[in-house]
């Protein structure tokens, strides 16, 4: 039986490498080597639709949203996406991000910016709580810091929807 490739530098290499050891090495990476350029074609751009409610109309201040990925977790400057939008008496609102890098996990953070200085206020008597409408994907409701592994999500094909429900 004649060695080919990757087979033949096993050899070469480990003169004491058992020919039935060398043929395991050569089965498992033809049986894994297409896997990996399948891994490749499916890493890509995708479109995630979020449909938002109870936005409070009656609120003045654009509604800010933000897409992080766990390592910009609620720091606005490192957000994937940070979106300002005016709703103008708006109960509901429907918005899409395009271009988002796939697989990967990400979580939404929205609030209602009354103020316009581009952040969530926050008061801290009698409880610690945000001063404005605010909403975290998977409808995630913190009841201290907010915590990515709750309000997160996989994107893992190319398209998905959420839908958020604004509290205050």
């Amino acid at each position: 039986m004649a060695l080919k490739g990757s087979a033949q530098a096993l050899a070469r290499d480990y003169p004491g490498l058992k020919r039935g050891a060398i043929l395991a090495f050569v089965l498992i990476e033809l049986v894994f080597s297409p896997l990996a350029g399948v891994a490749a074609d499916a890493a890509g751009k995708g479109v995630i639709h979020i449909s938002i409610t109870d936005i409070q109309p009656q609120k003045s201040g654009a509604l800010v949203i933000l897409l992080y990925d766990r390592s910009g977790w609620l720091n606005a400057e490192k957000a994937i996406r940070h979106i300002e939008v005016p709703v103008d008496g708006k109960d509901a609102l429907e918005l899409t991000l395009t271009d988002i890098p796939y697989p990967a996990t990400y979580a939404v953070q929205l609030f209602r910016d009354g103020n316009g200085n581009h952040k969530l206020d926050m008061h801290w008597f009698p409880l610690p709580g945000p001063d404005e409408p605010y909403g975290f994907s998977n409808n995630y409701k913190p009841f201290a810091k907010p915590d990515f592994l709750k309000a997160s999500f996989p994107l893992n094909k190319s398209e998905m929807a959420l839908q958020i429900n604004m509290r205050n």
